[in-house]
C-alpha cells in the first residue's frame, strides 16, 4: 500500500432549504432532502498520511492548536471506521491505511454557524478518496465523496461540489437505510449565478450544544414531521426552481420560510434548543425593513447559531456590506460562491 501526504481544501456550505434531523443517527442519513450554496472562504485545510496509531491535530485561525475533547477526536475516529465500512461495501477494504495521522488547519471559528465541520469533513472526505484511488488505482467518483464525507457530518456532503448543491435521498429510503442511501449532487456550478453572502456573527461564544446532539432530538418536535412533508412535497424543488431560473425573490421567499420553520422545530424539540439571540432577531428585522424601503434583493437565514447570512446580488452589495459593517460588536465576513473541495498539490 502506498502510504503519501495528501492535503484536501474545502470551504463551508450554507443551506437553504435546512438539514435538520436524521432517519438514521449512526449513517447521517437525513430526514429529508436539502439544498445550499458552497461558499469560497474561510477555508479549511486537512491533511492526511499513514501512522502506526491514529493521530489529531487541530489548529484555530490564528494558528494555535486547539485543545481537542474527547467527543471530537472519537468523532473523526468514528468517521475512519464509518468510511472503511463504505469502502468495504465498495469492494476496496484496504484502500486506507488501518490508522492515520490527520491535521487540520482551519480559518473558521468553530461552532458560530459558519459550518466549520462541513468544511472539515469535506476536506476529509476529499482525502480519504485520493488516497483511495491513489491505492487502488481505481478513482472513487464525486458521489463517493459526497457519501464519504456525510458520514461525519451530514451538511458536509453538499461542500464537495461547488455552487447550488443538493443532498438528496435515495427514492427507496423510507425503507432503505443503508450506508450509500443518501449523497450530494451539484445543481448549478459556481458560475451560474453571482451571489454574495455577508455574513454578521453577533458573538464568537461558541455554542453549548452541537448540530450533532440537535439532530438527534429533532423528531422530538410535534411540528417536525409537518416540515419534512413540506421539503419533499414542494418546498426542496421550490428551491431548485428559483436557483435554476435565479428567481431571487422565490428564493428569498422560500429560504426565509425553511430557516424560521427549521427553528420552530428546534425551539420546540424536548429538550428545547435556541441558538437565535436577540441581535439575530433585530438584525433580520431592519433586513426586512431595508429591503422594503430600497426594494433590494437580499435574503437572510440562519443555521444552528445566532450568525446572520445576508446572501444578495451584486446591486444590493454596497448596501449590505455598509449595514454590515455598521453592526457594533458584530464579527463581519464576506463570500461569494465557490468552487467546492479540491486537493491541494
Amino acid at each position: 500500500m502506498l502510504n503519501p501526504m495528501i492535503t484536501a481544501r474545502s470551504t463551508p456550505n450554507i443551506a437553504l432549504i435546512k438539514y435538520w434531523g436524521n432517519r438514521h443517527d449512526a449513517y447521517r442519513l437525513p430526514a429529508a432532502d436539502s439544498c445550499s450554496i458552497t461558499l469560497d472562504t474561510p477555508s479549511v485545510e486537512v491533511t492526511v498520511e499513514h501512522s502506526p496509531v491514529f493521530k489529531l491535530q487541530s489548529f484555530l485561525p490564528d494558528g494555535t492548536e486547539k485543545v481537542l475533547k474527547e467527543k471530537d477526536t472519537a468523532r473523526i475516529e468514528e468517521h475512519l471506521r464509518l468510511t472503511k465500512e463504505f469502502l468495504a461495501k465498495r469492494n476496496l477494504p484496504d484502500a486506507i491505511p488501518e490508522s492515520v495521522s490527520i491535521v487540520i488547519r482551519s480559518a473558521i471559528p468553530p461552532a458560530i454557524g459558519i459550518a466549520s465541520s462541513a468544511a472539515v469533513f469535506s476536506a476529509l472526505a476529499t482525502a480519504y478518496s485520493a488516497l483511495a484511488s491513489v491505492n487502488r488505482a481505481l478513482p472513487l467518483s464525486d458521489r463517493d465523496a459526497t457519501i464519504i464525507a456525510r458520514l461525519g457530518s451530514g451538511s458536509a456532503a453538499r461542500s464537495i461540489f461547488g455552487g447550488f448543491v443538493a443532498l438528496k435521498n435515495k427514492k427507496d429510503h423510507e425503507e432503505n437505510k443503508d450506508i450509500d442511501s443518501a449523497y450530494a449532487e451539484q445543481i448549478a456550478p459556481a458560475n451560474h449565478w453571482a451571489l454574495h453572502d455577508i455574513i454578521i456573527v453577533p458573538t464568537m461564544e461558541e455554542k453549548k450544544v452541537g448540530s450533532t446532539e440537535g439532530h438527534h432530538l429533532a423528531q422530538t418536535s410535534p411540528m417536525f414531521q409537518k416540515r419534512i412533508e413540506a421539503i419533499t412535497v414542494l418546498r426542496q424543488q421550490e428551491c431548485i426552481d428559483a436557483i435554476l431560473k435565479k428567481d431571487f425573490e422565490a428564493l428569498q421567499q422560500v429560504t426565509e420560510e425553511d430557516c424560521w420553520d427549521m427553528h420552530n422545530v428546534m425551539q420546540t424539540q424536548t429538550p428545547p434548543l435556541q441558538y437565535l439571540n436577540d441581535e439575530t432577531y433585530r438584525i433580520t428585522e431592519e433586513i426586512e425593513d431595508l429591503r422594503a424601503q430600497q426594494h433590494l434583493p437580499v435574503l437572510y437565514t440562519m443555521d444552528a447559531g445566532p450568525t446572520v447570512h445576508l446572501f444578495c446580488e451584486e446591486e444590493a452589495l454596497d448596501a449590505i456590506r455598509a449595514y454590515a459593517h455598521a453592526q457594533k460588536n458584530c464579527t463581519i465576513f464576506e463570500a461569494k460562491v465557490g468552487q467546492g473541495a479540491i486537493i491541494k498539490e
